[in-house]
């Protein structure tokens, strides 16, 4: 028995085993009663809605930083140029 003649036995029967399954699952499932919602689960739960309130006082922090946010690589050499930012290795400008 060669290669291509051990892979068509097995792929045969697959198909076979396969093919038996899905036969077996229609006529399984014509002799299920007519109620299809006899398996069907529901939750329902209800949750009030909570309204958020807004902070009237802004929030001041004790720090020096001004922006948070982030900043271009441009930029990032500039800052590091005028010594505003520290870094712990040499940047090659």
């Amino acid at each position: 028995m060669n290669w291509i003649r051990f892979a068509l036995w097995l792929s045969a029967i697959y198909f076979a085993y396969y093919a038996a399954l899905i036969c077996w699952d229609f006529l399984r499932s014509s002799k299920l009663p007519e109620d299809k919602n006899s398996h069907e689960l529901s939750f329902e739960e209800y949750s009030e809605p909570v309204r958020e309130i807004p902070d009237t006082e802004p929030q001041i922090y004790d720090s020096s930083v001004l922006s948070s946010g982030g900043v271009s690589l441009k930029q990032l050499f500039n800052l590091a140029r005028e010594e505003a930012i520290e870094y712990t290795r040499p940047v090659s400008f």
